[in-house]
């Protein structure tokens, strides 16, 4: 029972028990006063009539003697009247019948009142006549007290509930802040820390809230400390400190891992751009005119990158940018390209260049090929554009590109039959625990048949950036989730099953509103389903933080995955409220030799922890990696070393 409705309760029985008990003396008090006006009475009655009755007595007139009777007993106050001349009878007796109409009998039985019998002698001069009896009736005592009572509890009812009305109006004013309080620290475990802005007029109470208050701004000064702290590791080890963009060993990582990855990299873009004649530009207008140079050259660069394709844009060295797009295709890859090239171009003007020829552009595409490869690729068209002219690009032969000779209307109709068929498979990797290797989730990664090579599987990255360019990613997602769905409510899987949603389908408000309405008629299994949404994903999804919000009451738990690939702000991922952190491959890939990767890692790991979300790794491929992992807090982690993908 709450606070407020125990101090309602006590204030209840202590005004009814305060008011019972005055209403009980009250009636008592009255019935001791009744019994003496009764006995009083009666007394008086039985003297008057012994002296009205002394003249009749003496003439022995009983007529007379009983008319003055009759007088008395009339008037209704009295029960008998009995008049002797020695012991007996002089007169016929006057008797009352009882009459307690609208008098509960048990009302007289709780509160009896006597008959009191009032005697007196009977005179004639000197010498005594007789006696005479008055008893008086308490049938009308009994009316009157039982209206006093009644008139009495109905006033007593009507200022008990005034008094009780008044006390939990009072009582609600008072524990007003405490419901405050209680929402102020259901916010604070919710990743929130409002302050109360009322101060309760209660000492006690003014108290409690400015110790929650102190509390809830301490606890918010602190994660903010630790997340800039951490959003600080984060930029001195991986980033450029002159233009802030991805440092060169932030890019060779998440290179590496991104092309043994075939889960995410089916197909993307390396371009190389390099200002000519840096060198000698620093050495006339100064470093700090070279600084500027390359600040502006960022600027320009990312405001021409795509914003619906997971991109790192680097400062590899002096004069060197590099640019990674994953699931991109020839087309986007060269309108990448000249968009950078022209608006690397207009520095000329803008920053009063010695040279028109501001920089060159080398790309490749990806075709399975390894990291070293891809960049030896790049370089070398790179070095082709520099022979082509000024400002020129270039990008390397695609022949050997897998798929590069279907087209999105071949992809279309391939992804459609699909669909149609069914003809897709689901394989799962388990997500262990570092702990004790216990299973946590399983997450799902998508197969399809190749068309080209009867008994070969397309991986998700092959064929997911077609899907999302033809504007079928919403329909796959459906798909899966339906069958997943299904398979949960079939009883299948033992365990969660995490299911990688596109951002593609986050931007799609048909889509959403059918995930939502449909998980809404399966509540009974939405809490076996992860959701997990990339990184550089999130920040593009309108209402995804209301989205987390209306999973989470049906007990659907949301990822953030790929999470380091980019350089969101963990004050972001606070707001988005999600129940998991997925650190990104290449991130996890460099710990058991970066120490500047393993101390980012564990300042995460304690602000997620703060946060009640739990971390897990990607790409765990070594012993040593994982048991770094357990080192640094991780709940768990997904790769090779650990499980392969089964179908299931």
């Amino acid at each position: 029972m709450t606070l407020s409705k125990q101090l309602v309760a006590l204030i209840c029985v202590l005004v009814i028990l305060l008011f019972a008990g005055n209403f009980v003396i009250s009636l008592r008090d009255t019935q001791v006063y009744l019994n003496k006006q009764l006995a009083s009475v009666a007394a008086d009655a039985a003297i008057v009539l012994g002296y009205k009755l002394s003249g009749p007595a003496a003439a022995e007139d009983r007529i007379l003697a009983e008319l003055n009777a009759d007088l008395i007993f009339e008037s209704g106050a009295y029960a008998k009247v009995l008049i002797y001349r020695g012991d007996e009878l002089w007169v016929p007796p006057f008797r009352a019948s009882r009459s307690l109409e609208g008098v509960p009998a048990w009302f007289t039985e709780w509160l009896p009142l006597d008959t009191p019998t009032g005697v007196a002698t009977i005179m004639t001069g000197w010498k005594e006549f007789g006696r005479v009896e008055v008893s008086s009736n308490p049938d009308l005592a009994y009316r009157q007290l039982w209206a006093s009572a009644r008139n009495g509890l109905l006033w007593f009812a009507g200022c008990a509930l005034a008094v009780i009305l008044l006390g939990v109006f009072i009582l609600r004013l008072m524990l007003r802040p405490l419901k405050a309080v209680e929402a102020q620290a259901e916010a604070i475990c919710n990743r929130e820390f409002p302050v109360v802005a009322g101060r309760p007029f209660t000492l006690e109470f003014r108290r409690v809230v400015e110790a929650m208050n102190r509390l809830s701004s301490k606890v918010r000064r602190m994660l903010d400390e630790a997340e800039q702290l951490a959003d600080k590791l984060r930029q001195q080890a991986f980033s450029d400190p002159v233009t802030g963009l991805a440092n060169r060993r932030r890019f060779m990582d998440t290179l590496k891992h991104r092309v043994e990855d075939p889960e995410r990299m089916g197909s993307g873009v390396l371009l190389l751009l390099q200002l000519n004649g840096f060198k000698a530009y620093n050495q006339q207008a100064g470093y700090a005119a070279g600084d500027t140079l390359l600040q502006r050259c960022a600027e320009v660069l990312q405001n021409v990158m795509p914003t619906d394709r997971q991109v790192l844009l680097s400062h590899t060295a002096g004069a060197d940018f590099a640019l990674l797009i994953e699931q991109a295709d020839e087309q986007q890859a060269r309108s990448v390209a000249e968009a950078a090239s022209q608006a690397v171009a207009g520095l000329y003007g803008e920053l009063a260049l010695t040279s028109a020829d501001v920089a060159h552009i080398g790309g490749a595409l990806f075709h399975g090929q390894s990291a070293s490869e891809w960049l030896a690729e790049a370089d070398m068209a790179l070095r082709q554009a520099q022979r082509s002219g000024a400002n020129a690009v270039h990008l390397a032969a695609i022949s050997a590109v897998e798929g590069v000779g279907r087209g999105a209307a071949q992809w279309r109709e391939l992804l459609e039959a699909v669909l149609a068929s069914g003809d897709w498979q689901l394989v799962r990797q388990p997500v262990l625990a570092t702990t004790d290797k216990m299973v946590l989730h399983q997450e799902l990664f998508l197969r399809m048949p190749d068309p080209d090579l009867p008994g070969r599987q397309l991986s998700a990255g092959q064929f997911l950036p077609m899907a999302e360019s033809v504007g079928l990613s919403a329909a796959l997602d459906r798909a899966v989730l339906l069958r997943v769905l299904d398979e949960i409510e079939a009883g299948r899987h033992a365990v969660p099953q995490a299911i990688n949603l596109s951002p593609v389908s986050l931007r799609d408000t048909a889509f959403v509103d059918w995930l939502t309405a449909e998980l809404g008629k399966r509540d009974d299994i939405a809490g076996r389903l992860i959701l997990e949404f990339p990184e550089y994903g999130a920040g593009l999804a309108e209402g995804l933080a209301e989205l987390v919000t209306a999973l989470d009451a049906m007990g659907v738990e949301v990822a953030l995955d790929h999470f380091g690939s980019g350089f969101s702000s963990l004050a972001q991922v606070r707001a988005l409220k999600a129940h998991y952190l997925k650190l990104d491959g290449a991130l996890v890939r460099s710990l058991e030799a970066d120490s500047d990767a393993r101390f980012f890692v564990q300042a995460l790991t304690k602000i997620a922890h703060g946060l009640e979300m739990r971390v897990v790794a990607d790409s765990v491929e070594t012993a040593e990696v994982w048991g770094a992992l357990a080192d640094l807090g991780v709940d768990g982690g997904r790769g090779y070393w650990l499980a392969r993908p089964e179908a299931k």
